[in-house]
C-alpha cells in the first residue's frame, strides 16, 4: 500500500524499478562484518515462514513491524503482485519499546502519529477497518507488541474511540525461535500482561529454527537504519542511505521480490498454502486460486 513519502520513513519500493535508478548496475561490496549470504539455500525456509505467517494471520491486513521481517514483506510483495491481496501488506518502520514514548518529544510523537495515519492506523480507521490488522514481528519477549498495543489504546482514548473496538480489529503474529515441542513449551503470549486484553485467537505464533531467527533479527544487512525514537520526524529518516550495508540489502530485497514473482515460485507458494489446515477456510482457498 502506498503512503506519502514525506511522512513515512524512506525505504526503496522494490516493485518500482524506476525508483532504483542505477543502484543495481553493479554488485555491491559485502559488508566487512558479515560473510556473503547464501541466498538460494535460505529461500525454501523463507517461503515456509511466509506460508505459515499468512496462514496464521488469517484473513487480515499484514503489517510487518520494524526491519527484522523485511524479507517476508519483499517476498509477499512479489508473490501477491496482481492479486487482490497486493494492497494488504505494508511495512511499519518502527523501533519501539515501553520507554520510547517517555523519551519522545512532542514533535516526535506528532510525527509518529502522522506516520501511523498515513498507513491507515489512526484508531478511528482501525476500529472501522473492513478486516483485522495483523502485526507481524520477530518476538523475544513481546515487549514491542505490548508497547504498540499500549500506544494505540492510549491514542484511542485520547480521540474518544472505544479501545475495545480497536483491540477487536488487531492480531499479533510473533515469529519465535523454535524450542522443544511439548504441552509445557513456552509461548510468547503467555507471560506478558498486556496479552490478557486480547482473545487467545488474536495471539498467534510461528516458529523458525534458531539460526534463521538470529539471521533475520540480528546478523542480516538491512536496507534502512532502525527507526528509533530519536529519528521519529527526523529529515534524514526520509532520505535513502547509500552505504555498503543498505545497498547490499537492497540487492537482496530485489532478488527476493523478483524470485517470488515468478510463476514457478508462485506455484510453490500456492502449494504450501494449500497444504495448510487453514485451507478449509474460504479466504485461503480464494487466495490460492488467485496465485494459481
Amino acid at each position: 500500500m502506498g503512503a506519502p513519502q514525506g511522512v513515512v520513513p524512506f525505504r526503496w519500493n522494490v516493485a518500482r524499478r524506476e525508483q532504483l535508478g542505477r543502484l543495481l548496475d553493479r554488485e555491491p561490496a559485502t559488508p566487512a562484518y558479515m560473510a556473503d549470504e547464501p541466498f538460494e539455500s535460505h529461500f525454501p525456509e523463507l517461503r515456509s515462514l511466509v506460508v505459515r505467517t499468512v496462514a496464521r494471520a488469517g484473513d487480515a491486513r499484514l503489517l510487518f513491524v520494524g526491519r527484522s521481517p523485511e524479507d517476508l514483506f519483499d517476498y509477499l510483495s512479489g508473490a501477491l503482485a496482481e492479486t487482490a491481496w497486493a494492497e494488504r501488506i505494508d511495512l511499519l518502520s518502527l523501533s519501539l519499546d515501553r520507554t520510547s514514548m517517555d523519551y519522545a518529544s512532542a514533535a516526535a510523537k506528532e510525527a509518529l502519529r502522522e506516520h501511523f495515519t498515513a498507513l491507515s492506523l489512526h484508531p478511528e480507521e482501525i476500529a472501522r477497518a473492513p478486516r483485522p490488522i495483523a502485526f507481524v514481528d520477530l518476538v523475544a519477549s513481546g515487549r514491542t507488541f505490548g508497547a504498540l498495543s499500549d500506544l494505540l489504546v492510549a491514542w484511542a482514548r485520547e480521540v474518544r474511540v472505544d479501545p475495545a473496538a480497536v483491540r477487536r480489529r488487531l492480531r499479533w503474529v510473533g515469529i519465535t525461535a523454535a524450542g522443544r515441542n511439548s504441552p509445557n513449551a513456552w509461548r510468547w503470549f503467555q507471560r506478558v500482561p498486556w496479552a490478557a486484553e486480547y482473545p487467545r485467537s488474536a495471539l498467534r505464533g510461528v516458529s523458525v529454527p534458531f539460526w534463521m531467527w538470529t539471521h533475520l533479527g540480528d546478523s542480516q544487512a538491512k536496507t534502512t537504519a532502525s527507526h528509533m525514537v530519536f529519528r521519529w520526524g527526523a529529515q534524514d529518516a526520509l532520505r535513502p542511505s547509500h552505504d555498503t550495508e543498505a545497498l547490499y540489502a537492497l540487492r537482496r530485497a530485489v532478488r527476493i521480490y523478483e524470485t517470488a514473482r515468478t510463476p514457478e515460485e508462485r506455484k510453490r507458494f500456492a502449494a504450501g498454502l494449500a497444504a495448510r489446515p487453514e485451507m478449509r477456510e474460504g479466504w485461503l482457498r480464494s487466495l490460492v486460486l488467485q496465485l494459481r
